[in-house]
Protein backbone atom coordinates (compact mmCIF):
# COMPACT_ATOMS: atom_id res chain seq x y z
CA UNK A 1 0.00 0.00 0.00
CA UNK A 2 1.57 3.26 -0.80
CA UNK A 3 0.26 6.74 -0.52
CA UNK A 4 -0.47 7.09 -4.50
CA UNK A 5 -2.88 4.22 -3.92
CA UNK A 6 -4.78 6.19 -1.28
CA UNK A 7 -4.85 9.15 -2.85
CA UNK A 8 -6.37 7.49 -6.00
CA UNK A 9 -8.87 6.09 -3.97
CA UNK A 10 -9.45 8.98 -1.99
CA UNK A 11 -10.34 11.51 -4.91
CA UNK A 12 -12.91 8.87 -6.50
CA UNK A 13 -15.28 8.40 -3.60
CA UNK A 14 -15.10 12.30 -3.15
CA UNK A 15 -15.70 13.28 -6.77
CA UNK A 16 -17.65 10.06 -7.54
CA UNK A 17 -15.58 9.31 -10.21
CA UNK A 18 -12.63 8.13 -11.81
CA UNK A 19 -12.00 10.82 -14.75
CA UNK A 20 -12.79 13.69 -12.18
CA UNK A 21 -9.97 12.09 -9.67
CA UNK A 22 -7.49 11.66 -12.43
CA UNK A 23 -7.96 15.08 -13.35
CA UNK A 24 -7.50 16.37 -9.87
CA UNK A 25 -4.73 14.69 -8.81
CA UNK A 26 -3.21 14.82 -12.20
CA UNK A 27 -2.93 11.15 -13.31
CA UNK A 28 -4.28 9.29 -16.39
CA UNK A 29 -7.39 7.37 -15.70
CA UNK A 30 -6.13 3.49 -16.56
CA UNK A 31 -3.31 4.87 -13.51
CA UNK A 32 -6.39 5.70 -11.09
CA UNK A 33 -7.99 2.45 -11.77
CA UNK A 34 -4.63 0.33 -11.65
CA UNK A 35 -3.90 2.08 -8.05
CA UNK A 36 -7.27 0.84 -6.84
CA UNK A 37 -7.42 -2.02 -8.38
CA UNK A 38 -3.76 -2.71 -6.84
CA UNK A 39 -5.46 -1.50 -3.46
CA UNK A 40 -8.32 -3.93 -3.54
CA UNK A 41 -6.29 -6.59 -4.37
CA UNK A 42 -3.67 -5.86 -1.33
CA UNK A 43 -6.33 -5.56 1.37
CA UNK A 44 -8.27 -8.59 -0.41
CA UNK A 45 -11.63 -6.62 -0.31
CA UNK A 46 -13.79 -4.38 -2.76
CA UNK A 47 -13.71 -0.95 -2.02
CA UNK A 48 -16.04 0.44 -4.89
CA UNK A 49 -18.48 -0.59 -6.71
CA UNK A 50 -18.38 0.71 -10.26
CA UNK A 51 -21.01 1.09 -12.88
CA UNK A 52 -21.48 2.32 -16.55
CA UNK A 53 -23.10 5.51 -14.80
CA UNK A 54 -21.55 5.98 -11.05
CA UNK A 55 -19.16 4.62 -8.74
CA UNK A 56 -19.45 4.60 -5.03
CA UNK A 57 -17.57 3.31 -1.89
CA UNK A 58 -18.68 -0.43 -0.67
CA UNK A 59 -19.62 -0.65 3.17
CA UNK A 60 -16.09 -1.82 3.39
CA UNK A 61 -15.24 1.36 1.51
CA UNK A 62 -16.54 3.86 3.55
CA UNK A 63 -14.87 2.82 6.60
CA UNK A 64 -11.71 2.18 5.12
CA UNK A 65 -11.98 5.86 3.77
CA UNK A 66 -11.50 7.58 6.67
CA UNK A 67 -8.07 5.79 7.74
CA UNK A 68 -7.42 6.94 4.18
CA UNK A 69 -8.08 10.41 4.16
CA UNK A 70 -6.42 10.53 7.78
CA UNK A 71 -2.79 8.97 6.25
CA UNK A 72 -3.42 11.26 3.63
CA UNK A 73 -3.53 14.11 6.03
CA UNK A 74 -0.53 12.65 8.06
CA UNK A 75 1.05 12.67 5.21
CA UNK A 76 0.68 16.72 4.26
CA UNK A 77 1.01 17.57 8.01
CA UNK A 78 4.46 16.35 7.82
CA UNK A 79 5.10 18.00 4.42
CA UNK A 80 4.22 21.18 6.06
CA UNK A 81 6.67 20.59 8.87
CA UNK A 82 8.68 20.61 6.57
CA UNK A 83 8.17 23.42 3.98
CA UNK A 84 5.67 25.61 5.33
CA UNK A 85 2.05 26.37 4.17
CA UNK A 86 1.51 29.81 3.04
CA UNK A 87 -0.49 31.94 0.64
CA UNK A 88 0.63 29.23 -1.85
CA UNK A 89 -1.48 26.60 -0.29
CA UNK A 90 -3.61 24.32 -2.34
CA UNK A 91 -6.34 22.02 -2.30
CA UNK A 92 -9.79 21.79 -1.90
CA UNK A 93 -12.39 21.72 1.07
CA UNK A 94 -15.83 20.70 0.93
CA UNK A 95 -18.35 21.93 3.24
CA UNK A 96 -22.22 21.06 3.68
CA UNK A 97 -24.08 23.91 5.09
CA UNK A 98 -27.85 24.85 6.07
CA UNK A 99 -29.36 27.64 3.98
CA UNK A 100 -28.49 30.69 5.67
CA UNK A 101 -25.53 30.24 6.34
CA UNK A 102 -25.02 28.62 2.31
CA UNK A 103 -26.43 31.59 1.32
CA UNK A 104 -25.81 34.83 3.61
CA UNK A 105 -22.60 33.70 5.25
CA UNK A 106 -20.24 31.48 3.67
CA UNK A 107 -19.98 34.06 -0.11
CA UNK A 108 -18.57 36.63 2.31
CA UNK A 109 -16.14 34.12 4.11
CA UNK A 110 -15.24 31.92 0.93
CA UNK A 111 -14.18 35.64 -0.53
CA UNK A 112 -11.94 36.65 2.49
CA UNK A 113 -10.49 33.35 2.52
CA UNK A 114 -9.74 33.03 -1.30
CA UNK A 115 -7.94 36.49 -0.90
CA UNK A 116 -5.41 35.37 1.43
CA UNK A 117 -5.30 31.71 -0.17
CA UNK A 118 -6.68 32.22 -3.93
CA UNK A 119 -5.36 28.09 -4.77
CA UNK A 120 -7.99 26.85 -2.56
CA UNK A 121 -11.30 25.69 -3.69
CA UNK A 122 -14.41 25.51 -1.70
CA UNK A 123 -16.88 23.53 -2.83
CA UNK A 124 -20.24 24.60 -0.90
CA UNK A 125 -23.36 22.04 -0.93
CA UNK A 126 -26.79 22.98 0.83
CA UNK A 127 -28.79 21.06 2.98
CA UNK A 128 -31.28 21.70 5.54
CA UNK A 129 -29.67 21.41 9.45
CA UNK A 130 -30.98 17.63 10.19
CA UNK A 131 -29.92 16.40 6.45
CA UNK A 132 -26.17 18.41 7.58
CA UNK A 133 -25.99 16.12 10.39
CA UNK A 134 -27.25 12.81 8.59
CA UNK A 135 -24.74 13.35 5.34
CA UNK A 136 -22.20 14.58 7.09
CA UNK A 137 -20.79 11.02 8.25
CA UNK A 138 -20.34 10.37 4.25
CA UNK A 139 -17.11 10.56 2.50
CA UNK A 140 -18.14 13.66 0.36
CA UNK A 141 -18.00 16.31 2.77
CA UNK A 142 -15.32 17.72 4.56
CA UNK A 143 -17.33 20.25 7.08
CA UNK A 144 -20.67 21.00 7.83
CA UNK A 145 -22.31 24.43 8.76
CA UNK A 146 -25.85 24.44 10.85
CA UNK A 147 -28.05 27.27 12.62
CA UNK A 148 -28.49 25.47 15.80
CA UNK A 149 -26.97 22.53 17.97
CA UNK A 150 -26.69 19.11 17.20
CA UNK A 151 -27.95 16.66 19.84
CA UNK A 152 -25.23 13.65 20.64
CA UNK A 153 -21.45 13.79 20.56
CA UNK A 154 -21.48 12.65 16.76
CA UNK A 155 -19.05 15.75 15.78
CA UNK A 156 -17.16 18.62 17.46
CA UNK A 157 -19.33 21.65 17.08
CA UNK A 158 -17.95 24.82 16.88
CA UNK A 159 -19.60 27.84 17.40
CA UNK A 160 -18.32 30.88 15.35
CA UNK A 161 -20.90 33.48 14.77
CA UNK A 162 -24.49 34.85 16.69
CA UNK A 163 -27.38 35.52 14.84
CA UNK A 164 -31.19 36.40 15.84
CA UNK A 165 -34.30 35.13 14.57
CA UNK A 166 -36.70 38.56 13.47
CA UNK A 167 -40.53 38.41 12.65
CA UNK A 168 -41.14 39.31 8.99
CA UNK A 169 -44.16 40.39 7.20
CA UNK A 170 -44.53 42.19 3.95
CA UNK A 171 -43.65 45.98 3.56
CA UNK A 172 -47.05 46.62 2.12
CA UNK A 173 -49.03 45.52 5.05
CA UNK A 174 -50.64 48.32 6.81
CA UNK A 175 -49.80 47.48 10.76
CA UNK A 176 -48.77 49.40 13.72
CA UNK A 177 -45.35 48.10 14.37
CA UNK A 178 -46.01 48.59 18.18
CA UNK A 179 -49.70 47.13 18.00
CA UNK A 180 -48.06 44.17 15.90
CA UNK A 181 -45.08 43.63 18.37
CA UNK A 182 -47.82 44.04 21.74
CA UNK A 183 -49.67 41.34 20.48
CA UNK A 184 -47.27 39.03 18.45
CA UNK A 185 -48.82 35.85 19.39
CA UNK A 186 -51.56 36.99 18.51
CA UNK A 187 -51.19 38.48 14.85
CA UNK A 188 -49.11 35.36 14.26
CA UNK A 189 -52.30 33.24 14.52
CA UNK A 190 -54.36 34.98 12.27
CA UNK A 191 -51.90 35.66 9.44
CA UNK A 192 -51.23 33.20 6.55
CA UNK A 193 -47.74 32.02 7.60
CA UNK A 194 -44.95 30.84 5.41
CA UNK A 195 -43.24 27.64 6.66
CA UNK A 196 -39.86 26.43 6.13
CA UNK A 197 -39.66 22.46 5.79
CA UNK A 198 -39.49 19.58 8.80
CA UNK A 199 -35.67 20.02 9.56
CA UNK A 200 -34.74 23.16 9.24
CA UNK A 201 -33.26 25.07 12.23
CA UNK A 202 -35.34 28.11 12.11
CA UNK A 203 -38.35 26.17 12.23
CA UNK A 204 -36.81 24.27 15.51
CA UNK A 205 -36.12 27.93 16.94
CA UNK A 206 -40.19 28.99 16.29
CA UNK A 207 -41.49 25.84 17.40
CA UNK A 208 -39.62 26.66 20.85
CA UNK A 209 -41.00 30.08 20.76
CA UNK A 210 -44.70 28.78 20.13
CA UNK A 211 -44.44 26.53 23.35
CA UNK A 212 -42.92 29.09 25.39
CA UNK A 213 -46.44 30.68 24.53
CA UNK A 214 -48.78 27.69 25.14
CA UNK A 215 -48.84 27.28 21.74
CA UNK A 216 -47.69 24.62 18.59
CA UNK A 217 -46.99 24.77 15.42
CA UNK A 218 -50.13 23.33 14.49
CA UNK A 219 -52.18 26.23 15.61
CA UNK A 220 -50.49 28.70 12.68
CA UNK A 221 -52.64 28.75 9.57
CA UNK A 222 -49.64 27.84 7.08
CA UNK A 223 -50.20 29.49 3.18
CA UNK A 224 -47.16 27.13 1.48
CA UNK A 225 -43.67 25.27 2.63
CA UNK A 226 -40.53 26.37 1.45
CA UNK A 227 -37.33 24.56 1.25
CA UNK A 228 -35.22 27.57 1.41
CA UNK A 229 -34.65 30.84 3.18
CA UNK A 230 -34.90 32.51 -0.50
CA UNK A 231 -37.68 30.98 -1.43
CA UNK A 232 -39.57 31.94 1.82
CA UNK A 233 -38.07 35.50 1.72
CA UNK A 234 -39.63 35.95 -1.83
CA UNK A 235 -42.75 34.78 -0.68
CA UNK A 236 -43.40 37.14 2.32
CA UNK A 237 -42.35 40.05 0.27
CA UNK A 238 -45.04 39.25 -2.56
CA UNK A 239 -47.42 39.57 -0.03
CA UNK A 240 -48.31 35.80 0.79
CA UNK A 241 -47.82 35.76 4.54
CA UNK A 242 -45.76 36.33 7.46
CA UNK A 243 -43.00 34.07 8.72
CA UNK A 244 -39.94 34.29 10.87
CA UNK A 245 -36.47 34.24 8.74
CA UNK A 246 -32.83 34.79 10.04
CA UNK A 247 -31.80 39.10 10.78
CA UNK A 248 -28.70 38.54 8.39
CA UNK A 249 -31.35 36.77 5.43
CA UNK A 250 -33.58 39.70 5.53
CA UNK A 251 -31.33 42.91 5.38
CA UNK A 252 -31.02 43.33 2.15
CA UNK A 253 -34.99 42.92 1.87
CA UNK A 254 -35.08 45.10 4.69
CA UNK A 255 -32.91 47.87 3.09
CA UNK A 256 -34.66 47.41 -0.20
CA UNK A 257 -37.93 48.09 1.66
CA UNK A 258 -39.55 44.55 0.16
CA UNK A 259 -40.37 43.61 4.08
CA UNK A 260 -40.44 45.16 7.27
CA UNK A 261 -39.04 43.11 10.18
CA UNK A 262 -39.35 43.11 14.39
CA UNK A 263 -37.16 42.08 16.55
CA UNK A 264 -38.63 39.62 19.44
CA UNK A 265 -37.82 38.21 22.39
CA UNK A 266 -33.86 38.95 21.11
CA UNK A 267 -32.25 37.05 24.13
CA UNK A 268 -34.41 33.85 23.50
CA UNK A 269 -34.56 34.10 19.62
CA UNK A 270 -30.17 34.22 19.71
CA UNK A 271 -29.38 31.63 17.49
CA UNK A 272 -25.46 30.43 16.66
CA UNK A 273 -24.09 28.86 14.02
CA UNK A 274 -21.88 25.97 14.58
CA UNK A 275 -18.92 24.58 12.42
CA UNK A 276 -19.06 20.49 12.49
CA UNK A 277 -16.25 18.63 12.33
CA UNK A 278 -16.26 14.51 12.56
CA UNK A 279 -14.54 13.62 16.30
CA UNK A 280 -11.93 11.23 14.03
CA UNK A 281 -10.85 13.45 11.65
CA UNK A 282 -7.64 14.18 11.14
CA UNK A 283 -7.14 18.06 9.69
CA UNK A 284 -4.91 18.39 6.87
CA UNK A 285 -3.11 21.72 7.05
CA UNK A 286 -5.37 23.15 4.13
CA UNK A 287 -8.58 21.88 5.76
CA UNK A 288 -7.00 22.98 9.77
CA UNK A 289 -6.60 26.73 7.44
CA UNK A 290 -9.69 27.18 7.05
CA UNK A 291 -11.47 26.08 10.14
CA UNK A 292 -8.88 28.97 12.19
CA UNK A 293 -10.04 31.15 9.60
CA UNK A 294 -13.44 30.95 9.97
CA UNK A 295 -12.87 30.52 13.52
CA UNK A 296 -11.03 34.35 13.70
CA UNK A 297 -13.32 36.05 10.77
CA UNK A 298 -16.56 36.48 13.34
CA UNK A 299 -14.15 37.59 16.09
CA UNK A 300 -13.17 40.44 14.23
CA UNK A 301 -10.43 40.07 12.82
CA UNK A 302 -11.51 40.29 8.97
CA UNK A 303 -9.41 40.68 5.58
CA UNK A 304 -9.68 44.14 4.51
CA UNK A 305 -11.71 44.93 1.34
Amino acid sequence: MDLKQLEAFVYVVKLNSFSKAADTIYLSQPTISAHISSLEKELGTQLLVRSTKEVYPTKVGVEFFSYAQNMLALRDQAIQSVSGLGHNSRGEISVLSSSVPAQYLLPEIVTAFRRRYPNIIIRVHQSNSNLVSAKLGNCYYDFGIVGTKIQGNKFIQEPFCDDTLVFVYPADLDMDEAIIGKNLVDFIRSQPFIMRETGSGTLQELDRYLKKHDLSLDDLKPACYMDSTQGVMQAVSSGMGISFLSKAATALYVQMGLVKTIEVDHQFFLRRFYLLLKKDMVLSPVQKLFVDFIAQYYYGIKEPA
